[in-house]
């Protein structure tokens, strides 16, 4: 085996840049075509080098240090073993040429081809090595979607087979291969190519991905991350929407789906889409894919995020699995994507995207909609759909008929609606749905025909003018002196109470005479021994003592 001997000029990698591209550079400051160099390069290895933009032998990356004068980590650097957190290349071994099969079979991996920016390659003659990875598709720098195929040979780019390096060299020819002799290669100017611009979400996404490529933490589902589960969680989300998006419904989701419909359709038909080992080329649709999944992963916690996975979720098609199974069998189901898909199929998520897609809302204001149903409507319509207390589910119903309202989206910005703790509509909707008998449709039925029959009026001006009652006495002694002599003034609070629960159908645990302590068991019982006590010619008063003056 010949001595490495250093080339007479050392070229600098730069930052980001890829091994072929500083090879390539390396020849042209030196006076040697790119066959030289990689003959030289054979000769001192003893053979053709396997996996060069991989994880090339160290040997190699020794010998290519010493030929070019750099550091052994700078050639590392510029392999796509620099990035363990976008491509797992475990087991890949550069003495066996059929290892590559096994980090194949992982997916989101290509041994040769890449994308470029043309306008990143104009302005320095550089090309990057991230992009090659797939779950690159666009340049955050100048807002545009990469290339992927050259217009000339509409072949990948850097597609010669036998040899890593173009045999146009540094220059800015695409130098593939064409017609059937050895000699001829693609001439056409790589900077020429049309310049796409990127949308501003794709172009937001790029942006959290390159922090991922640099080694920084990501934000997910509210929680930090580290670089390598955030990528993983993004692939494998990107994957499972590219096979919900072939589902017809997809097209009213997003605008990336109809893509599909000309580059998708042509694999379905052989053996089926196969988006989790090669990802569509088009950058235009996996952009939008990996974008879309980006903006379900980046929110600010798992019942936002599950809000807007659970569009997509609605497409999964009926089989015999069930839909989890259905789902798990299209992807890789990490830790954060099994939590997600969980939350998403859970029984209040499946009913809240119903109310969110109802289309109109099914009042006029959330102003008009009580805390609680009132009981008579219960009475009416919704006894019997749901095996819980009556009051919560009257509260439900409540917080149903709001998030049928466009920008009531989760059923804590619901009950925040209705004034009431964002926590009480959380809970509610949990309790709830997973006890509710009757099927979606007929408890939206139903809810239509409640929210038909409210009274028109401001359930929140009610609740003020109950709110206003609580540190003033005449009106209870006015009360009490005509409709029930002898009531001692300690049960003040209980008539506030019961205006609060008859009058505005507010809920028991928000009502301002508990003073904002928590309820207790003694003092709900004493609430509803003044409730039993008092008969209708006293509620009758009650209930128009709220409408004088205080």
């Amino acid at each position: 085996m010949a001595m490495t001997i250093a080339l007479p000029v050392s070229v600098e990698p730069v930052r980001g840049e890829a091994i072929d591209s500083w090879l390539e550079r390396l020849a042209y400051m030196n006076g040697l075509s790119t066959a030289d160099l990689m003959r030289t390069l054979t000769d001192s290895a003893g053979g053709k080098p396997r996996f060069l933009t991989l994880a090339p032998d160290p040997r190699v990356v020794a010998r290519l240090a010493r030929l070019g004068g750099v550091p052994a980590g700078a050639v590392r650097s510029m392999t796509l073993a620099a990035h363990p957190a976008a491509v797992d290349l475990h087991g890949l071994d550069p003495a066996d040429g059929g290892s590559f099969r096994v980090v194949a079979a992982r997916g989101w991996v290509s041994g040769h081809g890449t994308q470029l920016c043309p306008r990143c390659l104009a302005a320095d003659h550089v090309w990057r090595l991230v992009w090659r990875l797939p779950i690159v598709a666009v340049c955050a720098q100048h807002s545009c979607l990469l290339a992927t195929r050259c217009p000339g040979c509409l072949r990948p780019f850097r597609d010669q087979g036998h040899s890593p390096l173009r045999p146009s060299g540094s220059g800015l020819q695409c130098g593939n291969p064409v017609g059937h002799g050895p000699a001829q290669h693609c001439p056409h100017l790589l900077t020429e190519i049309v310049f796409r611009p990127a949308p501003e979400r794709a172009v937001a996404t790029q942006q959290r991905i390159d922090r991922a490529l640099s080694g920084e933490h990501v934000q997910v589902v509210g929680e930090q991350q580290a670089n390598s589960a955030y990528l993983t969680n993004l692939r494998s989300l990107t994957t499972l929407l590219l096979h919900l998006a072939t589902q017809v419904d997809a097209l009213a989701l997003a605008r990336w789906p109809v893509l599909l419909r000309t580059g998708g359709d042509a694999r379905a038909r052989t053996r089926g889409p196969r988006w989790g080992i090669s990802p569509p080329r088009d950058p235009s649709l996996r952009a939008g894919a990996i974008s879309t999944a980006d903006e379900i992963l980046s929110a600010p916690d798992v019942d936002a995020s599950a809000a807007a996975l659970a569009p997509w979720i609605e497409l999964t098609p009926a089989s015999n699995d069930g839909a989890l199974g259905w789902l798990a069998d299209r992807t890789v189901m990490t830790a954060t994507l099994t939590r997600l898909i969980t939350a998403t199929l859970a029984p209040h998520r499946r009913l809240s995207h119903r109310l969110d897609n109802s289309g109109a809302p099914m009042n006029a204001s959330t102003r008009t909609i009580p805390q609680v149903i009132p009981q008579d409507l219960f009475a009416e319509h919704l006894t019997g759909l749901i095996d819980s207390g009556e009051v919560t589910t009257r509260a439900f119903a409540s917080l149903c008929i709001a998030r049928t309202h466009a920008d009531i989206t989760t059923w804590a910005v619901a009950a925040e609606a209705l004034d009431l703790p964002a926590a009480v509509g959380t809970r509610t909707a949990r309790a709830c749905s997973a006890r509710m008998t009757a099927h979606r449709e007929v408890w939206t039925a139903r809810l239509t025909l409640v929210a038909a029959a409210l009274p028109r009026q401001d359930y929140r001006v009610l609740e003020q003018k109950v709110r206003h009652r609580t540190h003033m006495s005449r009106w209870y002694e006015e009360w009490a002196r005509r409709y029930r002599p002898g009531s001692h003034f300690e049960a003040r609070p209980y008539a506030l109470i019961w205006q609060w629960i008859h009058v505005a159908h507010g809920h028991i645990d928000a009502a301002p005479a508990w003073s904002g302590q928590q309820t207790v068991t003694t003092e709900r019982a004493r609430y509803r021994q003044f409730e039993n006590s008092l008969d209708r010619y006293q509620q009758q008063g009650l209930a128009a003592a709220l409408h004088k003056r205080a």
